[in-house]
């Protein structure tokens, strides 16, 4: 199974905000969405992630003081991708190594669309459902 066939699966509206925004814009765009992370976005490109992570960061580097912060001051700028071809196994392998649970899929370049952890995890069940149910009928039918 590729990441392509999870975009296929999901909506593919990715919410995301402006470097400029501030800290505080985040999170109420994360709360009204019921998202953990939210894109930096130029247009279609990718300029960085801010996630509950970051903002649990700031706070405790900064206090309340960081909601009036701008969202580029304290995004993850180093943001890890995946390709529409990667497989959903490769996918998961980085997001566990790097200990994260958002990836953007970027292709020649530009957002095509966002996976989660959950996205991953739900797309390797129905698989592992689709070939036990392939594994009755063949025995079944044997």
């Amino acid at each position: 199974m590729l990441v392509s066939d999870i975009l296929d699966a999901k909506d593919i509206d990715v919410v995301g905000i402006t470097p400029e925004m501030t800290v505080e814009d985040a999170a109420r765009t994360m709360t009204r969405h019921g998202i953990g992370a939210v894109l930096v976005l130029a247009g279609d490109r990718v300029l960085g992630i801010i996630s509950e992570r970051d903002l649990a960061r700031g706070v405790a580097a900064r206090g309340g003081a960081v909601l009036a912060d701008r969202v580029g001051d304290i995004m993850t700028k180093s943001v890890v991708v995946c390709a529409p071809d990667n497989t959903v196994e490769s996918v998961m392998s980085v997001m566990t190594e790097r200990r994260i649970r958002h990836l953007p899929v970027v292709e020649r370049g530009r957002l095509v669309g966002v996976v989660s952890i959950g996205d991953v995890v739900k797309a390797l069940i129905d698989e592992v459902r689709h070939e036990a149910d392939d594994l009755r009928r063949y025995i079944v039918a044997g």
